[in-house]
């Protein structure tokens, strides 16, 4: 949160408003006016974000055996939370026209009955946190080692933390599909 926040105050400030709008490679895309239709077309486009997450946690980075730095996971949960306050903080938003004040933006972020960003960060999180152990491809230094598909399990606890994760997920699809119906 703390550096969602801050960027969102810094693009806010140096960047121009609008910067990212119709920036988006789907801009044209139209969602379903049917609620449920919608919600699980922007649902699977926001799942596009998690296998990038997965895809990044097969691949770990160690400083030494007793360390672990990180999977490459993590960077890209990073850039999706810079780019989601980049649109905040720019105002970037294809459905939104009208422009509001820093402090309702950053204030409308915590409206869970009505945003759907929270939601999807924090679904993004989990789904992240409970894949960590999933990499397959370890540098370590100078060393590479790889894993095997088959000596790779999620626990009882990550395979629960991963479906609250996608639940997260579904609801701030939902949220952001009935605003967008109801906008239209």
């Amino acid at each position: 949160m703390i550096i969602y926040i801050t960027v969102t105050i810094l693009s806010y400030y140096l960047l121009p408003e609008g910067l990212l709008l119709n920036k988006h490679p789907l801009k044209n895309w139209d969602t379903s006016s049917t609620l449920m239709i919608s919600t699980l077309q922007i649902l699977f486009f926001n799942l596009i974000s998690v296998v990038v997450i997965l895809f990044g946690n097969m691949f770990l980075l160690r400083k030494n055996k007793e360390q672990c730095f990180m999977p490459l996971g993590y960077l890209s949960f990073l850039s999706q939370i810079i780019i989601n306050a980049v649109v905040l903080g720019t105002w970037s938003f294809s459905v939104i026209i009208d422009a509001v004040p820093l402090f309702y933006r950053l204030i409308g972020t915590f409206d869970i009955f009505h945003r759907s960003g929270l939601w999807e960060m924090s679904g993004q999180l989990l789904i992240l946190c409970a894949t960590i152990h999933l990499s397959l491809i370890i540098t370590d230094g100078k060393e590479t080692s790889t894993k095997n598909w088959k000596t790779i399990k999620l626990s009882k606890q990550e395979i629960a933390v991963f479906a609250i994760g996608l639940v997260l997920m579904a609801l701030g699809a939902l949220i952001e599909s009935y605003a967008i119906i109801k906008l239209n």
